[in-house]
């Protein structure tokens, strides 16, 4: 495994950061420019012989695959998932909690670690940016306890106060001494970001481009800045994401039934508020969402069908694991090799079907997740044909499209992503404003504000 040069740069970002004194360092690059090498090239670097790696469980083989394959001397290192942190923390010793989730609440917030580690690796860490959440306190524990913290994200955070796991850094950034709740608060006022009124939870924030551009500054572009990011069209050398709408077509039942579902969900959302930003709203889109995704299933199949006749091999995203098990079994039915990817498999199962398609024993896979796995072309021998990436059901998240995205556009090798949408629906409309936002997306606050915001402009303006 040879690093590229980004590679090397990020590494010597890193390095460059602990040697200045700072706590830690936020690796943003975009997904597909390979952060994990990245961040263990500097790891070896350092003096420190243990680590701890808090990653998502998908990405545990990535990182066994990286350190073995990197030429690099070994190290102890601990790796384990976000589900079973809690398991680093010993329990208060006078506890009389009795339920299992008041035990746990108490152990994330009072319990000390049974041990400290030099180097924390936190890989996908705006899974802890809710500052009150189990995982998030144990994370933030372990990171506060060490000498140095890397946080691997491509989407920090949507909204400035998502920030708040990297109030260590930003803090030293902005020159503040308190890193904790209340010294971010403190940050946030000192910026002008937001509104503040009483209690933290009642602090508000609106995207706006001066915030966006000031929190970029503190993030990666300033002077000072904590962190690095680029993405894949900054690395010479390196294909730009193409995004294809893919109309997929809906036979005469099909059909009928989909404007029957449209009609139920329209008026779901009028007794709902007329509002998919409402939870009700968001209950009866997801209904809505659902249904089509199965109705869609033989005109999915068809377009893939199409690609893997052009010897391509292809990754198709879902969101739902009925629509999963039926692609699957409609591919099969047509004489190609189908594997799934799902939550339901156990990790050593999933991992053995990704080897199986970047090897080229599968034709198409079939996944749920939306981080921690690479299907892109040539990682190993037998998977160099041509991949396509087919988005099969559409996200009303930026954070999650852009994850998606990167499965297999990623290490310099392209995929064209193809976004499906039943034609002559509203689906269109809403397949042409995600493109048009995915492009433009920056990985700042505000991303999936925006995207979310214009997304439910369409729905409510078609339902009206």
């Amino acid at each position: 495994m040879v690093p590229h040069e980004h590679q090397r740069v990020a590494c010597a970002a890193i390095l460059a950061a602990r040697a200045g004194g700072a706590p830690g360092f936020l690796l943003g690059d975009l997904t597909g420019l390979g952060k994990t090498l990245s961040a263990w090239l500097a790891l070896s670097a350092m003096p420190e012989d243990e680590i701890l790696v808090i990653c998502p469980k998908g990405a545990i083989p990535q990182w066994r695959r990286t350190m073995a394959l990197s030429g690099l001397p070994p190290k102890r290192v601990t790796l384990m998932n976000f589900e079973k942190t809690k398991s680093l923390l010993a329990p208060p010793p006078d506890s009389k909690k009795r339920s299992v989730r008041a035990k746990n609440n108490e152990l994330a917030k009072l319990g000390l670690p049974k041990r400290i580690w030099p180097l924390v690796v936190i890989d996908e860490a705006h899974r802890i940016r809710n500052p009150n959440s189990q995982q998030g306190l144990v994370c933030r524990q372990m990171a506060a306890a060490a000498s140095f913290t890397i946080y691997m994200s491509a989407t920090a955070g949507q909204s400035p106060h998502e920030l708040s796991y990297l109030g260590p850094l930003l803090a030293r950034a902005a020159d503040m001494p308190s890193a904790d709740l209340d010294g971010f608060r403190q940050l946030m006022k000192r910026l002008k970001m937001g509104k503040a009124r009483g209690r933290w939870k009642n602090w508000s924030w609106e995207p706006n481009e001066a915030d966006r551009a000031r929190m970029a500054a503190l993030l990666y572009r300033g002077p000072r800045a904590i962190g690095l990011r680029r993405r894949p069209e900054e690395i010479a050398g390196w294909p730009e994401v193409q995004r294809e709408l893919a109309p997929v077509a809906l036979d005469a039942a099909a059909r009928k039934l989909y404007e029957a579902t449209w009609r139920e969900f329209r008026k779901e959302l009028g007794l709902a508020g007329g509002s998919t930003r409402k939870p009700q709203g968001w209950a009866a889109d997801l209904r809505f969402r659902q249904k089509a995704s199965l109705l869609r299933i033989q005109g999915t199949v068809d377009f893939c069908d199409d690609l893997l006749g052009n010897d391509e091999q292809i990754a198709v995203s879902v969101a739902f694991l009925e629509t999963s098990a039926m692609l699957a079994d409609a591919l099969r039915g047509r004489g190609w090799r189908v594997g799934e990817i799902n939550g339901e498999r156990s990790g050593l199962q999933n991992e053995e079907t990704r080897i199986a398609f970047q090897t080229g024993q599968l034709d198409a896979v079939i996944f749920t997740v939306t981080e921690s796995i690479s299907l892109h072309r040539g990682e190993m021998p037998g998977g160099e044909r041509e991949r396509s990436l087919v988005i099969h059901d559409m996200r009303h998240s930026a954070i999650q499209l852009q994850q998606i995205e990167g499965r297999c556009h990623r290490d310099g090798q392209h995929a064209t992503i193809f976004y499906a949408y039943a034609e002559d629906t509203v689906e269109e409309a809403v397949a042409a404003t995600v493109i048009q936002r995915m492009a433009a997306m920056e990985g700042l606050a505000g991303d999936d504000t925006r995207l979310l915001e214009a997304i439910a402009g369409i729905v409510e303006s078609r339902a009206a």
